[in-house]
């Protein structure tokens, strides 16, 4: 009797716990905490003019144009402005020649139902203002760039900036040889031996090189072609005068006319010769 009331003591407990683990079971899951994030506010033209970006009047240089193009994307992705924003923001900088060019495109796109956007925007610029001639004027001057008279700083920046238009892609290897082979045989001599295709370290090893070549004998020589600065003449010195040898309106003699010892001539105030003292004509004398 005993051992029936335990066996169904413990099966009601077994019953229970499974109940108990059912009812956990059906319990919903806690979500992890969301992280709060801070509402972003809109970027506005307060925020964009703090950046200082240049006016764009039309004349320029298709380099300069560019240049002026690359910075203003520049600081529209400082900002993170959405296309939407660069387009209202670029045309805002546009004056003189510059935004009346874009106010007659504006009218030609509405005329063809064309969509304003940034990228239209962009298209219509560069077409314009860096056309695929000038494109492929810098794409030529990189193929035969040489470093002639530049210093290989100089050589490096224009190297770099024309590298940008050339359409094929080309590998470091390519790049390091294109290089070398514009620079000036003193460089290059010491240079292509070492087989750099690195570019980073060729260009390092190329101002080392020309720094080594300068050596103390050119920076003597550009010191004697450099003016002496104490033989300049002082902004507060005065002209050097040429002063004449002393000379007697009386006789001519080296002296002072009251110190003559030849007496005067009777006409006065003249040489004994009869002459003019200024001009040495004879038939007047100088008052």
């Amino acid at each position: 009797m005993a051992n029936r009331r335990r066996r169904n003591t413990t099966g009601a407990d077994d019953i229970a716990q499974a109940i108990h683990r059912l009812v956990d079971a059906m319990q919903p899951i806690a979500a992890p905490p969301r992280a709060i994030v801070a509402p972003t506010r809109p970027i506005t033209m307060e925020d964009f003019m703090k950046h200082r970006s240049a006016k764009f009047s039309g004349k320029a240089t298709p380099d300069e144009a560019d240049a002026w193009m690359r910075e203003y994307e520049k600081n529209c992705r400082v900002l993170e402005c959405t296309d939407a924003q660069r387009l209202l923001f670029v045309t805002f900088l546009l004056v003189a020649d510059a935004e009346y060019w874009w106010q007659g495109m504006q009218r030609l796109m509405q005329t063809r139902g064309e969509e304003m956007t940034w990228a239209t925007f962009r298209t219509k610029f560069l077409e314009k203002y860096f056309p695929d001639s000038a494109r492929h004027e810098r794409e030529a001057e990189f193929l035969t760039l040489q470093q002639g008279t530049m210093t290989v700083e100089a050589y490096i920046e224009r190297f770099e900036y024309l590298a940008r238009f050339y359409s094929p892609e080309v590998t470091e290897e390519w790049k390091c040889r294109k290089f070398e082979g514009g620079l000036k045989h003193e460089l290059r001599r010491f240079l292509v031996p070492l087989m750099i295709r690195e570019f980073p370290v060729l260009v390092e090893q190329a101002k080392t090189v020309e720094q080594l070549e300068m050596g103390p004998s050119r920076a003597a020589r550009s010191q004697k072609t450099a003016p002496d600065v104490r033989s300049q003449k002082k902004p507060y010195s005065r002209p050097p005068t040429t002063s004449k040898r002393l000379q007697c309106y009386n006789c001519g003699g080296e002296h002072l006319r009251r110190d003559c010892t030849r007496p005067a001539s009777s006409t006065g105030g003249g040489s004994s010769t009869g002459k003019c003292y200024v001009c040495e004509q004879t038939g007047h004398f100088a008052r």
